[in-house]
């Protein structure tokens, strides 16, 4: 009996991955470099495009809504992002 449980939820599990609402997304290119200072209440981020194209990206966030995608173009400078704690980095995908 306890074995039919761990089957049937494993079975549901994958069912609700199958069916869900927000599709994997890449991670962004190594190329795409970051320094991140998380050491107070309020996190900065500047993020460089160091590849030889241009890149689109979004800055993950834990705790909180996803910062919108950007296009940056290689050596136009850095971008800053900026958000309050309890939010927090986790890491930057392609878009």
């Amino acid at each position: 009996m306890r074995t039919r449980t761990i089957i049937a939820a494993g079975v549901f599990a994958a069912a609700a991955i199958a069916v869900s609402p927000f599709p994997a997304q890449a991670a962004a290119p190594s190329c795409l470099t970051y320094k991140l200072d998380d050491d107070g209440g309020k996190d900065e981020l500047w993020v460089w495009n160091t590849c030889k194209g241009a890149q689109s990206y979004k800055v993950r966030l834990a705790n909180g809504q996803d910062l919108p995608c950007k296009y940056k173009k290689p050596g136009s400078g850095y971008d800053k992002w900026w958000w309050n704690w309890p939010r927090r980095f986790d890491g930057l995908v392609s878009c």
